[in-house]
């Protein structure tokens, strides 16, 4: 009975162990993540799986360089037709949905923060990738 004891002990120990949190999140990725939450998971998603808007998946290959992805948060669809044209992103995927601007609503940090996040959470980038292409950090 006591080796019982002595294997759950162990067991227990293991376990505390393998949850204890990593190194906290980068403090721009982290208020990216809140913004995120806040404002852009309602069309997103939570997880950024799309819904009214597409899956983040593949932002970063739809928007290879931070800045170009900078600028569509910011014009958001109405103002990207009228200043770049209709179509966005190196596919030159049509502009179908009212992606809003959030210009009037965020500062350039928040939304550089809000793609660093984007770009790393959902699109792969490293944390460093992402922080650096962003010129967050």
């Amino acid at each position: 009975m006591r080796r019982l004891g002595v294997v759950m002990a162990f067991f227990l120990w293991t376990a505390a162990c393998a949850t204890e949190p990593g190194p906290p999140p980068h403090p721009d990725l982290e208020a990216g993540r809140e913004t995120y939450g806040r404002l852009c998971s309602v069309c997103h998603g939570g997880e950024g799986e799309g819904g009214v808007g597409p899956d983040l998946s593949s932002v970063v290959a739809t928007f290879p360089d931070c800045e170009t992805q900078v600028r569509w948060i910011s014009l958001g669809a109405e103002r990207w037709v009228t200043d770049e044209g209709p179509t966005y992103g190196t596919q030159g995927k049509a502009i179908t949905g009212t992606m809003p601007s959030f210009e009037p609503t965020l500062t350039e940090a928040q939304i550089r923060q809000v793609a660093a996040f984007e770009r790393f959470r959902y699109g792969g980038s490293g944390e460093t990738v992402a922080l650096a292409d962003c010129d967050v950090g």
